[in-house]
Order: C-alpha cells, then structure tokens, then sequence
C-alpha cells in the first residue's frame, strides 16, 4: 500500500511539473510604461519594459542595417547584421503619456523560435509581435551601454562598432617547387610588421574577427604549395572535430586539450585555451576554420599584435611579403571611397587599367544615394560621380538610380553600362579617356 500511494504521488508531482512547463501563448508577465528609450544603430526603436530588463522589436531591426526573415513552415525567424542602411527609415517611436511603471499590457510565451546572427535568442510576443531581450545580445558581440542621467540604452551591432573585420596574415608563395614541408610554421603580426617561418609560404591565412570570435581560415590553393603542404594538411585534419573527411565528428569541446598541445594563438599578449577546427574542400583548394573562442573583443585599431604558431616551429623568420592587390586591391580602394558610417559597396568592375566602384553612401539610416566612381589604377586618380551626369538627364532626377548590366565590349577605352530610375531604363556608355558618360540610342 505504501509503494502503490508512493506511485500516485510521484505520477501527481510529475503531472504537475509537465503542466506547469511553459506553452506558446502562455502569460509570460506583464510589461509597463517606462521613460528610457533605446537605441539601435544610433536610432530610436520600439521596446518594451518587463521591470528589469529592455526587450526590442526584433521585426522592427530591419530598418537598423538588419536582414530579417519569417519561415512560415519552420516557425522560425532569423534577423542578422548587414551592411545595408538602405532598408527605409527607421519607424518613429511614441511613449504612451502615462505614469511610469504602469501596466500596459501582457507578454507571452512563444513556440517561434528567434534567431540572432544564426545564434538561438530567448524571445516572446505581444501584439503579434517578437521581443528579444537587450541584454541577451551581448552573447553575440553586441554592446549594451546604459546611460542613467540619460535614461538612456544604447545597442550597438559588431559591424557598426568597430567589431567585425579581416587581417590578413600570410600569403602563399607559388615558387615552392622544391621546397619540402616540415609540418610546422609561426606567423608573427603587428602595426609596423608581418614576419612568418617555416611552411608560412605554403597557403594564405585570413583573420576574420567577428565581434564574438576570432576565426583564422587557413587556404590551400591548387599550385605547388599544395601539392607540397600535405603533411602539414594530414596535421590540421587530425586536429578537426568536424568538416570534410571527418568520419567521426565530435563535440568541439573534446578537441581542446589535443588542439592546445599543438597549436597557440595569442593576441595582445592574451592566449586562447579554447580553439576549435574544422575543415572545407572546394575545387582545387582545402581550407581549415581555426576559431579562438575566448579572446577579449577587440576593435582593428587596438590589436597591437597577433601571434600563431603551430608544431614545433623553427626561429629563423622571414619577412611575409603582401601582394600589390591586397595593398592597393579594390577591397582598400572601397573603404578610402566612403564617406559615412553607413556606406558601403554594392559591387564594383575592373578593367585593365581602371576600376569603376558602385557605392552606396548613407549620412543616416535609411536614406541612401547611390554614386559610380572611376579610379585609374595606375594614379590612384578618383573620378566625380559618375551618376552625376546621368542625373542631368530627365527622368533620372533621383538619389537612387540603379546602374547594372556592366560590360567593357572589348573595348578599354569605353565602360557601357545600364540605369533605370522609376521612370525609365537607358543605356550609357563611359569614355575613360575624358570622363564623360553618353547616352546610347538606337
């Protein structure tokens, strides 16, 4: 008798537990009026107050240089960072004129499940709306700075802080023919210098920090390094705890004591214990992800040095030359054009001597003007807008005209080129000679 009344209890307790698990549509709590407003991006969004903590409209983000997308069939909604500051002005934000900490409202439980820069966020709903907590974004490389006098909350994504950038770090040499593969190598970076050793010469490694970690992509290429760099290859694949050729992926977890007896990263003097790997093939190259997990964040400006080592590398260093294009390459070019916080490139053109950049420029969010520029590449020589002059003709009196359908037609001299605004399409041509942009009739 005393186990079946035992039994009754413990199935009680367990239907208690099960009904007392929360269910979308559930009441979460109540939110209140509040006089602190927030910001995302440098702009005003909608929030809500739940007593302790902001939660923001995640819909909302896309007028702050957001993407967001709603799967229907997947209850799911994605919202990540990007570049675009195109997407419409941000919506302006009203208070009700009610005392502060007055209820306005219920939240609740949600069974959408919200992503955040492809990372899971906590998330609820009211009005039909998704709300995630301000607080929980710092897990993505988001700042969260509040401002008391002010009553003030200040979100600021990785791009827009500074957070999200490239090092490159070494480059392949392609005279490696006779050059044998010792399984080793260092790279050493700082503001004035870029030294490497050993197999440095063997592939290109890239630095990508993305306001939250810090991911080294190591790239081999098919050319004689390639061809030379398998033991070196066979070392970082036996590292890997997922990825190409891995026949028995593991937790990352399991990998960190074996990676750290082989590999070191530090920047600005601080080590990472928890570096993971994995790896990638495409056509004619391999390619290994080496993610530093737990490095402080770090803007650009402020790593005054970056060492990598692998195996037992020799100290005899060498200086790591850095190719013309990648000193004076399209991508540099782009960051000298811009001229706002906001602006970036939508696509840019080469031709043998020049290059023509399609840029966006945005003093604000939301407003952007598109603009063409010509850069010889021989001067470094920057030309006016060239959009400028399209803008002279009637019916492309916009901010936003759209060139596209970009050719050269084998011919140097003349860059052709389409626009339309929403009154009309036409055909141009540029002569590169004088700069000076026609019109193409039939």
């Amino acid at each position: 008798m005393k186990k079946f009344t035992t039994l009754i209890i413990t199935l009680f307790l367990m239907c208690m537990s099960a009904g007392s698990l929360a269910q979308a549509g559930d009441i979460a709590g109540e939110y209140y009026c509040t006089d602190i407003k927030t910001y995302l991006n440098g702009a005003e969004i909608e929030t809500i107050n739940i007593g302790e903590q902001t939660l923001i409209n995640a819909e909302a983000m896309y007028y702050y240089c957001f993407n967001v997308n709603w799967n229907e069939s997947e209850r799911t909604l994605s919202v990540y960072e990007s570049q675009d500051a195109g997407n419409g002005i941000p919506p302006a934000v009203s208070s009700p004129q009610l005392p502060v900490g007055t209820p306005l409202g219920y939240y609740y439980e949600t069974d959408i499940v919200t992503y955040l820069d492809n990372e899971p966020i906590k998330a609820f709903n009211t009005d039909g709306k998704t709300y995630i907590p301000a607080q929980e974004m710092r897990k993505s490389g988001y700042e969260i700075n509040w401002y008391e006098q002010e009553r003030k909350v200040e979100i600021t994504s990785p791009m827009r802080g500074g957070y999200v950038y490239d090092i490159g770090l070494s480059y392949y040499d392609e005279n490696t023919e006779n050059y044998e593969s010792t399984g080793n190598f260092s790279i050493s970076y700082t503001k004035t210098e870029l030294k490497g050793s050993d197999d440095t010469r063997l592939f290109n490694m890239n630095l990508h920090s993305s306001g939250k970690d810090y991911v080294f992509t190591v790239s081999f290429y098919q050319n004689e390094g390639l061809f030379n760099s398998s033991r070196l290859i066979e070392q970082l694949q036996s590292l890997c705890y997922d990825g190409f050729s891995i026949d028995n992926p593991c937790d990352k977890s399991e990998k960190y004591d074996t990676v750290n007896s082989s590999l070191s990263i530090t920047i600005n003097g601080n080590k990472s214990s928890k570096v993971s790997i994995t790896s990638g093939a495409g056509n004619g190259h391999r390619d290994f992800y080496i993610t530093a997990e737990d490095l402080p964040k770090l803007k650009k400006d402020e790593i005054e040095e970056i060492t990598f080592s692998f195996g037992q590398p020799s100290l005899e260093y060498y200086d790591i030359k850095i190719p013309d294009y990648v000193l004076n390459g399209p991508m540099v070019i782009a960051e000298k054009l811009k001229k706002f916080p906001y602006d970036y490139m939508q696509t840019y053109y080469t031709g043998q001597n020049y290059y023509i950049f399609f840029m966006k420029e945005s003093e604000t969010l939301g407003i952007v003007k598109d603009r063409l520029y010509l850069v010889n590449k021989n001067t470094g020589e920057v030309s006016d807008d060239i959009l400028q002059q399209v803008r002279s003709i009637d019916g492309f009196n916009y901010d936003i005209i759209n060139p596209f359908s970009f050719n050269t037609e084998n011919n140097e001299n003349k860059f052709y080129f389409s626009c339309n605004s929403p009154e009309k399409t036409m055909d141009f041509y540029l002569n590169i000679d004088n700069g000076k942009v026609y019109p193409i009739t039939d």
